[in-house]
């Protein structure tokens, strides 16, 4: 469950946004104030917050008091004509009128990149530590180059997801790369992990995609 502080001022529509993001499986904790947010973050493990700007006007400092707190990226909602004040502070920005399909995308994608700020993955015999670039599995260190380490640090920041060749290029590439590298990618970082004998650490399923077996 990807667990949300939303923080809005206006309770009425603070109710129909949680109620919104709780029909798409998100978990959501409504606050009326930023300074709600430190014991909050304290009480439960947080994935994202969501902030409306008129509940944030203290601007830059409130974003250090909220980094503090809680190391989860942070979208703000902003009236049009604020979007660009809240640019390089905030992970995102969404700017009203917007759909509300387009806050759960924007949302369900900095979940994403915020669970891979984690220094220490797992998954079966397999295991990262970003802080030491050291991979292992089992008892054996695995050496992986830069394209295949964070190959693998995605499939570990969600083992039981299956990324597409779009996915996996959006996050370990960028746009517009040949998805057909992500076979060859695949490829280097299963040989580097499979010893005789061992069951194959990657899955894949054809034309939906790959992730941890």
């Amino acid at each position: 469950m990807r667990n949300i502080l939303l923080v809005q001022s206006n309770p009425y529509l603070g109710e129909i946004l949680k109620a919104s993001f709780q029909r798409e499986g998100f978990s959501a904790m409504l606050l009326g104030s930023v300074s709600e947010i430190p014991r909050s973050a304290a009480e439960t493990v947080t994935d994202l917050v969501v902030l409306e700007e008129t509940s944030a006007m203290g601007g830059i400092d409130i974003f250090t008091d909220i980094r503090l707190a809680t190391s989860a990226p942070i979208l703000v909602l902003a009236r049009a004509e604020a979007e660009r004040q809240w640019a390089g502070i905030a992970d995102d920005v969404l700017a009203a009128p917007f759909a509300v399909q387009e806050l759960f995308a924007r949302s369900s994608t900095l979940v994403g990149r915020g669970a891979l700020r984690r220094t220490i993955y797992a998954a079966g015999d397999i295991s990262m530590n970003l802080e030491m670039h050291r991979v292992t599995r089992g008892a054996r260190v695995i050496h992986l180059g830069p394209t295949e380490f964070r190959l693998l640090q995605l499939f570990l920041a969600e083992p039981q997801r299956l990324w597409s060749r779009a996915e996996i290029v959006d996050k370990v590439w960028s746009p517009g790369r040949d998805e057909r590298n992500v076979d060859v990618d695949v490829k280097k970082l299963r040989a580097a992990l499979n010893r005789k004998g061992e069951s194959d650490a990657i899955r894949t399923v054809r034309g939906a995609g790959y992730g941890m077996a």
